[in-house]
């Protein structure tokens, strides 16, 4: 009798332990989702005007460049496959949602409107006339990466430098990244404090950085979790575009 006492307060004990390990792996799952937030299928394609933009977004959507496109006050929009994949005849691969939005200042504010599905974002800067709007290209980067809904889901960004094809006359990637990273770290100073990630609304300021140190791109995806990397574009040549399509494929699996 005692064995038989025994043998079921141990089964008991196991299947305890067995329902307190799996509800600790679903809180576990639950907070990594919450985490995360949820995954559109969206990729806005955000920085100055005349830097490219509506360019990569005809290129990405339709496999063309439409020179001469006249800059619009509304953002444009195209779903399906990349043009580059339609081309190919791959198989059916997952929509992506490309969103330009022009970057006109009374319209930047279009970015929060699409922030609760983006997957990814794509800021666009002209490498050939960089030095000139450098001060404005780091402005709509710090807005874009102190927007509250896309810093809280940790949207991950690429920063890429347009017309890199025209040689000695581009800036390098390099230069460009730590011009724009100055800028910001300047701004932060005069901008006054800013609140913590997810601590606003959709519309509220998310801290950029470590409180403290210089402002780095790699600083602020160690603290905040929001990766920035950097990629060679060349918008108008079908070849040019192949690093921003991956990023857009790491953002949005096929």
């Amino acid at each position: 009798m005692a064995e038989e006492v025994a043998q079921v307060l141990g089964s008991s004990g196991t299947l305890t332990l067995l329902v307190v390990l799996a509800a600790g792996l679903l809180v576990l799952a639950l907070l990594k989702l919450w985490l995360a937030g949820p995954k559109g299928n969206v990729v806005l394609l955000v920085g100055p005007c005349n830097a490219g933009k509506t360019t990569l977004f005809h290129q990405l959507a339709e496999g063309s460049t439409h020179l001469g496109t006249v800059a619009s006050m509304q953002a444009n929009e195209a779903e399906g496959p990349l043009a580059s994949e339609k081309a190919a005849g791959a198989p059916a691969a997952r929509p992506v949602r490309l969103v330009d939005i022009p970057g006109h200042p009374r319209v930047r504010g279009q970015v929060e409107r699409y922030a609760g599905g983006a997957a990814g974002v794509v800021f666009v800067v002209d490498s050939v006339d960089f030095m000139p709007r450098k001060t404005e290209a780091a402005e709509q980067l710090y807005e874009v990466l102190s927007q509250a809904g896309l810093a809280r889901r940790r949207v991950p960004l690429l920063l890429a430098c347009n017309k890199q094809d025209q040689g000695s006359k581009a800036h390098t990637l390099d230069f460009i990244r730590k011009r724009l990273e100055r800028e910001i770290d300047q701004m932060r100073g005069t901008r006054g404090s800013l609140g913590d990630v997810g601590g606003g609304g959709g519309g509220g300021a998310a801290q950029l950085g470590v409180r403290g140190e210089p402002f780095t791109f790699e600083s602020h995806a160690r603290a905040r979790g929001v990766r920035v990397t950097t990629a060679t574009l060349s918008a108008v040549d079908k070849g040019g575009v192949a690093e921003v399509e991956a990023f857009i494929r790491r953002c949005v699996p096929a």
